[in-house]
């Protein structure tokens, strides 16, 4: 009877530490397979990262070449600086962007623009020069600046890491 005992015991034994073995693998699977979920989302985030620095750097480097009107850029730069956690000092930096931004963000564009008559359009446009005019110089100095210090060269102070 004690032999019997002991051998149920040890099949006991050997099924729990079966099962234990088991669980521990699919703990190990799934936290390798989340830890590669984890490096994926993070090498992600950073083709993400590097693609608005890229654009802001090429549109900063547009604008100062005349290749593109003030609030054009600062339309598009302030939508991809939106997109990144900026610094207290970064926000400062770039405040002239945002401001023309949010003083042009009603006037039409693309399809809309076309729809206009004349008038409006010289209206708008009268508009935009003006907004253009008041913030120029900060906005070029805000481009230069970028050229000088291109985004994604490791600059602590424009996003926090």
């Amino acid at each position: 009877m004690v032999v019997l005992l002991s051998v149920v015991g040890v099949l006991i034994i050997a099924v729990l530490a079966a099962v234990a073995w088991y669980l521990w693998q699919k703990v190990w699977k799934a936290e390798a397979q989340l830890q590669q979920q984890q490096k994926e989302a993070q090498e992600s985030e950073l083709k993400r990262l590097d693609h608005i620095y890229e654009s802001l750097n090429v549109i900063a480097a547009a604008l100062l070449e005349g290749q593109v009107r003030v609030a054009e850029a600062c339309i598009r730069m302030a939508v991809l600086l939106s997109n990144l956690p900026l610094n207290c000092d970064s926000k400062h930096r770039f405040a002239a962007i945002f401001e023309v931004y949010n003083r042009s963000q009603h006037i039409p564009t693309h399809s809309k623009w076309q729809e206009l008559d004349k008038k409006e359009r010289r209206r708008f446009e009268q508009e935009l020069l003006a907004i253009e005019s008041e913030f120029s110089e900060q906005i070029m100095a805000a481009a230069q600046y970028i050229k000088e210090n291109p985004f994604g060269n490791g600059q602590s102070h424009q996003v926090i890491h």
